[in-house]
């Protein structure tokens, strides 16, 4: 007993997860063949209209039953009275369940037959109803018992509803499956004990055997439904609502109490008590559809009420054993009281089994659980290692902002101690920039949910650090309830970039731009407005290289290059083509303009250049073509063309204009 409300608990959230699992799945696929899922029984809620016009009819019902009952207690003719208040009843019974079956999903046949089925045992209750008040009013043929008609129709009744209820599949399986099917089986016992005692208190006899078979008929019915009922409920697998199985448990408990007692022999209790309780179970029969329509929400599982699904089976023993105290006291051992005991022994072993399957579940849970705590504890301390030995920084902020957790790799990294920088604010802990300048950086990291950018950090001895970061929003999660952050020291992978972008843009002996930088810097594919190319080859670079030697050479072009770069304005550009061909780019500039600076160039290239020990002479030959809006590679061809024309002439310097090359005196 001890060991329940534990597995109890444990149980509830496995099968509520289990219940939350069903549901999303009935949403989606509810017209699978061949399945049923156990989820809303009916179609959307309804309007408040329908529940006013519910509880309309409910109160209504209250309200002749009363008078009814009234006019049975004190008019003259009792039994007459009851059933046709009992016809009008039941037809609101069967008036109610035709409209569940027709207010029914049409994806929920099962559901639909239940109170199609349901129906028909309204019928065959109000056709024993008017067996009797056609009986009452003396127009029954007396060779046929109208008593034995009723209660055939009555027990013909309850199978037609009960029988749905006892085919319908269950919504859990294995070991839970089990413990329902106990506890059922335990209340169906305590039933059967208060049946036994009602059929034989007071001496009371059925008529003949036909009256015999009926009133144990209705009897078993009574036990089977009880079962149903009991079955449905604990289980969650109900296609109607706990409350609508508790009206309709009570009315059938009631009408089968009457069935078993009304037409007896011998001592029995007083009419009119009887008469009323029936009035009471076909007031309660009419309600429950009412209270279906009230009670039971569209797309909603039907969950098994927690404390009456755990506390039912014990209140079936408490009761029975209330029952067989009263018993010993007032009759002592008969026959009813010995059916009592029996009962309670049964009772016992059924709670003794429950018990034991419980206690085992529990164990088995119990070894579960301590499997998955070592299980998460060594994931724990997994990640916990991870985290805390990792290179890259993790944070996590709030929604203000503020450094919830920081990993230890934030001292390495940036030499913020973890300590130091929870509690404060992300862009005071962490004064870093986005490249475009945004000051407030971590300001924009809840409203993405996953963000991906690069701060650069200013460090105290004034260098540079570049950071990778990454931002996953999970202020929604309520584990985490921040934004987390990891951060990457990507400053070598930069410098890294950078030293092969210039390796790649840029001459590897004079550090001048190559071409792969001049078509970069043009990628529009035109030079804009007035520009001009300068083109220049050293003459007698190749004696140069056969005399003394290429390193001589190289160190010429190095000489030459050094030169070039202080001759042009810092907007124009320098570049070695290749060999002893460099090119000058100038931006905006007039063919006047260029000549002149070719001129100078010429002039300043001219003279001696010390290298490795030696003066040699630098002598070159400039091509000059200016152009607006012209394709680079037209005018380099045109400098070209120029350029040579300067070697022939000998002039030093020519200008490509139009279709003729017009050298210039140095």
């Amino acid at each position: 007993m001890i060991l329940e409300p534990r597995l109890r608990r444990s149980e509830g959230r496995s099968r509520a997860g289990a219940r939350f699992g069903r549901c999303r799945a009935a949403t989606l696929i509810t017209s699978r063949p061949g399945r049923w899922t156990p989820m809303s029984s009916m179609p959307p809620a309804g309007s408040a209209k329908e529940h006013r016009s519910a509880w309309t009819v409910v109160l209504a019902t209250a309200v002749f039953t009363a008078a009814a009952a009234l006019l049975v207690g004190l008019g003259p003719r009792p039994r007459l009275a009851m059933y046709e208040t009992l016809c009008v009843l039941y037809g609101l019974y069967t008036v109610g369940a035709l409209r569940e079956a027709r207010r029914g999903s049409p994806k929920e046949p099962r559901t639909r037959s239940f109170w199609r089925w349901a129906t028909v045992g309204g019928v065959l209750l109000v056709a024993g109803s008017l067996v009797q008040v056609v009986a009452g009013v003396g127009a029954w043929p007396a060779a046929a018992s109208p008593m034995m008609i009723t209660k055939t129709l009555a027990v013909a009744a309850f199978a037609t509803i009960t029988w749905p209820m006892l085919a319908w599949p269950l919504n859990v399986a294995g070991r839970q499956r089990l413990r329902v099917l106990l506890d059922a089986a335990t209340v169906v016992c305590g039933v059967g004990v208060f049946t036994w005692v009602l059929a034989h208190d007071n001496g009371a006899r059925p008529v003949n055997e036909l009256d015999l078979l009926l009133t144990l008929l209705a009897s078993g019915v009574l036990v089977a439904t009880a079962f149903a009922m009991v079955r449905l409920i604990l289980s969650g697998s109900a296609p109607f609502s706990p409350a609508t199985a508790a009206t309709g448990t009570s009315a059938l408990l009631l009408l089968a109490i009457g069935i078993a007692t009304d037409g007896l022999t011998g001592p029995q209790p007083d009419a009119r008590l009887l008469f009323t309780s029936k009035l009471l179970s076909g007031a309660l029969l009419a309600v429950t559809p009412q209270v279906e329509r009230i009670t039971h929400k569209a797309r909603d599982a039907v969950v098994p009420p927690r404390r009456i699904s755990g506390t039912l089976p014990y209140l079936a023993v408490a009761a029975a054993q209330v029952l067989l105290i009263v018993q010993l006291g007032k009759h002592g051992l008969t026959v009813a009281t010995w059916g009592v005991i029996v009962g309670m022994a049964l009772i016992t072993a059924l709670v003794t089994v429950r018990q034991k399957v419980t206690a085992t579940d529990n164990d088995r849970l119990i070894d579960r659980l301590d499997a998955t705590l070592a299980t998460l504890s060594a994931q724990e301390r997994r990640f916990r290692s991870l985290v805390q030995n990792a290179t890259d920084v993790t944070l996590v902020v709030d929604r203000a902002g503020d450094i919830v957790y920081a990993s230890p790799s934030l001292g390495t990294v940036l030499g913020v101690s973890p300590q130091d920088a929870v509690g404060r604010a992300a862009c005071q802990a962490l004064p870093a920039n986005l490249p475009t300048g945004a000051r407030r950086w971590a300001e924009q990291l809840s409203s993405h949910a996953t963000h991906r950018d690069e701060l650069h950090l200013r460090q105290r001895d004034g260098t540079l650090k570049y950071l990778e970061l990454i931002s996953t929003n999970l202020l929604d999660d309520p584990a985490v309830n921040g934004v987390v952050i990891n951060l990457r020291d990507v400053t070598e992978a930069k410098d890294l970039q950078r030293r092969l972008r210039h390796e790649a843009t840029h001459d590897a002996l004079t550090g001048l731009a190559n071409r792969a930088l001049l078509n970069e810097q043009l990628s529009a594919g035109r030079a804009r407005g007035d520009s001009a190319v300068l083109l220049l080859d050293l003459d007698g670079f190749k004696e140069v290289n056969d005399q003394f030697g290429h390193h001589v050479g190289d160190q010429l072009l190095v000489v030459v290059a050094r030169r070039l770069r202080h001759m042009v304005r810092p907007v124009d550009m320098v570049a070695r083509l290749g060999g002893d061909e460099f090119v000058v780019l100038l931006r905006h500039e007039s063919a006047e303009a260029a000549m002149v600076t070719a001129r100078r160039i010429l002039q300043r290239l001219a003279g001696n250049a010390y290298v490795d020990g030696r003066n040699l002479q630098v002598q070159t030959s400039i091509g000059v073509a200016v152009g607006t809006d012209v394709e680079f590679d037209t005018l380099l061809r045109h400098a070209d063309e120029a350029m040579y024309q300067a070697k022939r002439s000998g002039c030093g310097v020519a200008l490509h204009s139009g279709m003729n090359t017009e050298p210039a005196a140095a």
